[in-house]
């Protein structure tokens, strides 16, 4: 996929690190009111590579490695666990030969700026003109997400992401799919249950892997989660793409259905609990444990948990006004959108101190109220950020610390707090 070709790519820097050269001098900040990835800011140290220029070594170093990495496990490994292995490590090595062909340049960076009291590394790869990479990078930027809602304001962990996989990587990756099938077929039909009993899990397992195979082998990729918590509330919301979202409720529907008829814990659960925008849920209501007072301020008398699914779409959501929650996410995500960037983990620090000063351990409390104070000055700059941007040709991704998590390093180690904000 291009995400993981993109990944690999990165992570590229401990094989080409020695023939890199620093610039370790400080330079100016870069144009205020651009953005990061647009602004080209000089770093405080800068390592760069040509990979062209070594392609072919690290290519058979690569290649070298995967290869004694798969012969290693071939004597302990059922034939089928060894095709799957083979089959993974053909198209890892497939990946990672094409994505150091088709680059360009490596570089990686790091910048202290003072003056706004943050701190990022940079990891920029760019594709050789012309190339495959080269056209992938350029369609991410128009690439739409069906799940913008779901990222939501105050939330203490957010992540999205979009993507497309080239159409190598994806018939590649449904290979792997299809091995994986057949191995749990195999074992079905090892289980000492009725015929009828071993049709229906086989059928099951199929509708399974039908969906995952296609969702593969169209090669796109989107998602988006958030946390809220705060002392009074603990919600997770989630959405991600699948290619047949009807067939894979039906595979769910039937289980959760065992599940209620078999399992104590599952008698709270509602096949077909309602629809709202073309999507179908179901939910579970989990009891609070006697006594635990937490777990009653946190979710209430009791646990909610939805499943739903749209056409291509499934999405769960858990905690206090789980359903709620869930709704407006999929309203707000009613229009597909171009995201500002194609991918995006972020974490909010202020929250979650304030969460832990309440809800955690009696030991984690007095750091966790200290924290939260420290990061009052800095509210709304307390996040610490890792986004992937696209550039021509190319592909920043940027570990973004800001204010608040300076402060925080600069009230453990007085000398780093010199270092870090100059004073």
């Amino acid at each position: 996929m291009r995400r993981r070709r993109l990944a690999v790519a990165m992570c590229l820097a401990a094989i080409l690190g020695a023939a890199s050269w620093c610039d370790a001098a400080a330079k100016p900040k870069a144009a205020a009111g651009k953005k990061a990835a647009q602004a080209a800011p000089h770093y405080d140290v800068l390592y760069q590579v040509h990979v062209p220029t070594m392609a072919d070594a690290i290519v058979a170093k690569l290649q070298e490695g995967i290869q004694k990495e798969l012969a290693k496990h071939k004597s302990r490994d059922s034939d089928a666990d060894y095709a799957i292995r083979k089959q993974v490590a053909e198209n890892v090595q497939a990946a990672l030969t094409r994505t150091v062909r088709e680059l360009e340049d490596f570089a990686l960076g790091w910048k202290l700026d003072r003056q706004q009291k943050r701190s990022f590394v940079d990891v920029k790869v760019t594709a050789l003109p012309g190339s495959g990479l080269a056209r992938q990078f350029a369609e991410v930027k128009e690439l739409k997400t069906a799940f913008a809602g779901f990222v939501m304001p105050g939330a203490v962990l957010s992540a999205r992401g979009v993507g497309r996989a080239a159409a190598a990587d994806a018939a590649a990756s449904a290979k792997v799919v299809e091995l994986v099938r057949a191995k749990v077929v195999k074992h079905v039909d090892r289980e000492p249950i009725a015929d009828s009993e071993k049709a229906k899990h086989k059928e099951l397992v199929n509708k399974c892997f039908d969906v995952v195979r296609d969702s593969v082998s169209s090669g796109r990729s989107d998602g988006a989660l958030s946390v809220v918590a705060k002392p009074d509330r603990l919600t997770l919301i989630a959405g991600g793409y699948t290619a047949d979202g009807a067939k894979l409720e039906s595979v769910v529907k039937p289980i959760a259905q065992w599940l209620k008829e078999h399992h104590p814990a599952f008698g709270g659960l509602k096949v077909d609990a309602g629809e709202f925008e073309g999507v179908r849920f179901h939910t579970l209501s989990l009891p609070a444990p006697g006594g635990d007072e937490k777990f009653v301020k946190l979710f209430g008398e009791s646990l909610e948990i939805v499943a739903g699914f749209g056409p291509q779409a499934a999405y769960l959501a858990a905690g206090k006004d789980a359903m709620k929650a869930l709704k407006e996410a999929i309203q707000r995500s009613k229009a597909q959108a171009v995201p500002p960037t194609p991918f995006e983990v972020s974490l909010a620090l202020k929250p979650l101190a304030d969460f832990i000063a309440v809800m955690g351990k009696d030991h984690e409390k007095p750091i966790a109220r200290k924290a939260a104070s420290l990061l009052q000055g800095a509210q709304g700059k307390d996040h610490v950020r890792l986004v992937a941007e696209p550039i021509e040709r190319g592909m920043i991704l940027r570990l973004d610390a800001e204010e608040g998590l300076l402060q925080l390093i600069g009230a453990l180690n007085p000398q780093a707090k010199k270092f870090l904000l100059g004073k």
